[in-house]
Order: structure tokens, then sequence, then C-alpha cells
């Protein structure tokens, strides 16, 4: 008989592992996830968070490794014994039922008496702001009240931990954007333990409390979003987690200057590696800032501008070929016509340090 599970506890998943066939799915995934808060997995298509979700909620068997909830291994446990609620990106609502009765089914299905089914469907209709579809058929819902039928059918369960699974990468941009933010804001308010699996580095940065960052099935790295901005681990985390893509260009620290695409510049405020060495250097587009020629670290002419809003994309090339792609405002931006020279500042505080060889982040010296 497996304990009844107390709501808001952690979940923890130890050395979880999948494969099918000869695909290694997840390789040997361990994570805490603390209560009331939210955990973003983040990856590429098949880097495992689907697969790793329906193992926390007992719809696929793990290989080897535990799915620990509030202290019980769960592990070989039924769904329906794990106290989870999973929410798929195709929702899967009741067409032939309206609203009411599809956030109201787990409940139905746990023979809760008829006042309490209606309490607690209407406060939490409130709650997320559909009362007027209660009524209605799904046909006749937009995208974004059906999404909110989904949740609602979920939260109504009161479950220990919710799982995302994508939920909101159907949905147009502005309604996305906007759930997200309802997402988020009920998740505090309430003190849910969320699991969110998105490909979207700006969901996940909008949202999360950490961020699990899912490659080929192996965790590289688990940060605050910030921290994974800032700091990320290996090169094709930093390529993955930005837009415009991080600047990769070949580098050298002499111990007393900073070699840059050919350039030598004074190091300034850049986090040095604890030793001298070749290196690839990571440069964010808004650590290059545009000047008038020979102004700036070094001259560079424009090939390419990309209108995003209240920015610019600016592509420019160096005198040796080498392309760099920063941001600057669009106000400011209107002297930077093709074949333009400009001077670019490089931001040091903001330069990453890659080894060349396995594309790992160099910790500066302390």
């Amino acid at each position: 008989m497996i304990p009844e599970i107390p709501r808001s506890l952690p979940l923890q998943l130890n050395g979880l592992r999948k494969s099918y066939g000869a695909t290694v799915a997840v390789a040997g995934t361990t994570l805490d996830v603390e209560p009331g808060t939210m955990t973003v997995i983040l990856g590429a298509a098949g880097a495992g968070k689907t697969t790793t979700l329906k193992m926390i909620a007992g719809l696929e068997t793990p290989d080897a490794g535990q799915v620990i909830l509030a202290g019980h291994d769960l592990t070989a446990a039924e769904p329906r014994a794990r106290n989870v609620a999973m929410i798929f990106d195709n929702l899967a609502l009741y067409p032939d039922r309206s609203g009411f009765d599809n956030i109201a089914y787990p409940l139905k299905l746990a023979r809760r008496a008829a006042p309490e089914i209606e309490e607690r469907v209407r406060r939490i209709a409130v709650l997320l702001k559909i009362p007027h579809v209660l009524g209605r058929l799904p046909k006749t819902m937009s995208g974004g009240e059906k999404q909110r039928v989904a949740l609602a059918r979920a939260l109504v369960r009161e479950p220990t931990v919710f799982l995302l699974d994508e939920p909101l990468s159907s949905l147009d941009a502005m309604l996305r954007i906007e759930l997200r933010a309802e997402l988020r804001r009920l998740q505090r308010e309430q003190g849910h333990t969320f699991v969110l699996a998105t490909p979207d580095f700006q969901e996940a940065l909008a949202v999360a409390d950490r961020i699990v960052m899912l490659r080929a099935g192996r965790v590289v790295q688990i940060a605050a979003p910030q921290d994974l901005y800032d700091a990320p681990a290996d090169i094709e985390t930093a390529r993955f987690v930005g837009a415009p893509q991080i600047n990769l260009v070949d580098a050298e620290w002499t111990g007393g200057a900073l070699i840059l695409a050919g350039q030598s510049l004074a190091p300034g405020a850049f986090r040095a590696p604890p030793a001298p060495c070749a290196f690839t250097a990571g440069i964010r587009p808004e650590h290059l800032t545009p000047c008038a020629a020979g102004q700036g670290d070094f001259d560079a002419t424009v090939s390419d501008l990309e209108p995003l809003g209240h920015l610019v994309a600016v592509t420019v090339t160096l005198s040796a070929g080498t392309e760099l792609r920063l941001t600057a405002p669009a106000a400011g931006a209107a002297g930077f016509g093709i074949g333009t020279t400009l001077g670019i500042a490089v931001g040091r505080a903001g330069l990453l340090a890659f080894d060349p060889a396995d594309g790992r982040l160099i910790p500066p010296a302390a």
C-alpha cells in the first residue's frame, strides 16, 4: 500500500535512465525539485524532456533510477497513486463535454460530492478568468480558453506536482506571452510545484526559478535563469540560450593582453582565465557597442541590418573577415547603412572564455 503523498513536498529524480532500443532518451538524470517552485526543463526536440515528465507521471517505466515524491519511492507505482497532474500541448479536452464537465472530470472520478465539485470548479474558473466558458463545448472556445480549461482541470485536483509538457507551444506569440505570465502568477500565488518542459529559451527565462538544461538525454547545467544566460556551461548552451545568437571568436589571453580576432586589446574588466591560453571567446550581441570609426577597440564594416522593433541587429565584418552581430537601439541606428564603417567597443565584463577542445566554459581566475 503506497502512503498518501502530502501536497507540495519535493520531487526527486535519482539517476533516471530510459532507452528505446539503441536510442538513449534519458541518461542518468538526477534532480531535486523544491516545493512551491517553477522548474523548467529546457532543451531542443529529442533532448528527453517529454520522456522525463512521463517517467515522473508513471506513463513510462525507467530502465534505472528512482522517482521519489514526498520521500516515497514511486518508481514502480501506477500513475493514479502518484498524485501528479500532467498537461500536454494537445490538451485532450473531451469534445462532447462542456467546460464545466471537462474541469470537473477528475473530481467525479474521485467520487467527490456534487456541492464540493461545484464549488471547486467555480473557484478555479474565476481564478483562471474562464467562468464564461463553463457552459460551452470546446469547439466554441478559442485556443487560449481551451488552454485555460485544460489547466483548470489539472489545478482542480490539487496535486503534489504539476507536469507541463510544452503547454503553450501551439498558441500564437501574443497569447503565449499572456498565458505564460498568467501561469507564473498562478504558480506563485497558489504555491504550487510546477515542472515545465519547453524548447523555448525565452519562455524558460521568463518563468523559471531554476532551469535544467537537457541535451541528448543528459543534464548539462542546472542554474537560475540569469546564471544560465551569463555563465553557460558550454558553447552549445551559450548558442541555445540567447537571440541574436552569441558571437564566437578565436581569442588568446597572454596574461597581460587580450587578443580578439587578431586585435590586441587591453584586458580592462575581462574576467581572465587562470593562466595564459588560447580560447574561444563568447560575446553576447549586447556586449558590443557601436561608436564612431576609430573610437572603439576595432573598426568594422556593416554588412547586414535586421530590425527587431526597439532594437536593430547589426552584422559587421572585421578586416580579417570575421563577422560579429551586435544589437543597438533602433533610434540611434539611422546612420548604420550597409557598407558604413563603425567603431566597435567590446564589453570586457561580459566576455566568456570557452575551451576550444571540449567547448566547456573556462572559469575565471579567483
